[in-house]
């Protein structure tokens, strides 16, 4: 098994650039592309959306980080962004966040029933369900059988 220490300490130092920035981190993530190596660092704001000018500062403050304690073993590429529109939702703080807004589920496979998509309108969390409401019906899944969650964007209709 690899020694991933030098990755924590991204994560880390990550969580402080963001922190002294007025953002949260959202995740980290490593990828090899090509011959690559990738950083991407995602953030979030409770108080409204992260915005460019929010990426840039972390994004500077983060490099200098990683450049003056040296932890990464290797060369890499650094972005910072924002989680999106269809953003993934992984606790039930963020299913109540985005109670009204749409989203889509993937669930597993539970005792006589297969595994799913459904998409519809958060409404809410419940002990330990999410309530979606889909077509008109509102629905309590157990968070248990959430593999997966995003927002789920519409692109307004226009008038005709």
């Amino acid at each position: 098994m690899k020694d991933r220490t030098w990755l924590d300490k991204v994560e880390a130092l990550a969580a402080e650039a963001a922190g002294a920035n007025g953002v949260l981190l959202f995740g980290v993530e490593e990828r090899l592309q090509g011959r690559r190596w990738w950083f991407r660092v995602t953030l979030d704001r409770l108080d409204g959306p992260v915005t460019l000018e929010d990426c840039e500062r972390v994004s500077r403050d983060l490099s200098a980080r990683l450049d003056v304690e040296d932890v990464v073993p290797h060369a890499y590429e650094l972005e910072v962004s924002s989680p999106g529109l269809e953003r993934p939702l992984r606790e039930p703080a963020d299913f109540a966040r985005f109670a009204g807004e749409r989203a889509r589920l993937v669930l597993a496979p539970a005792e006589g029933e297969p595994g799913a998509s459904v998409e519809g309108v958060l409404c809410g969390v419940a002990q330990d369900s999410v309530v979606l409401e889909a077509d008109g019906v509102r629905r309590p899944i157990p968070l248990a059988r959430v593999k997966r969650a995003n927002l789920s964007f519409e692109f307004p209709k226009k008038a005709k």
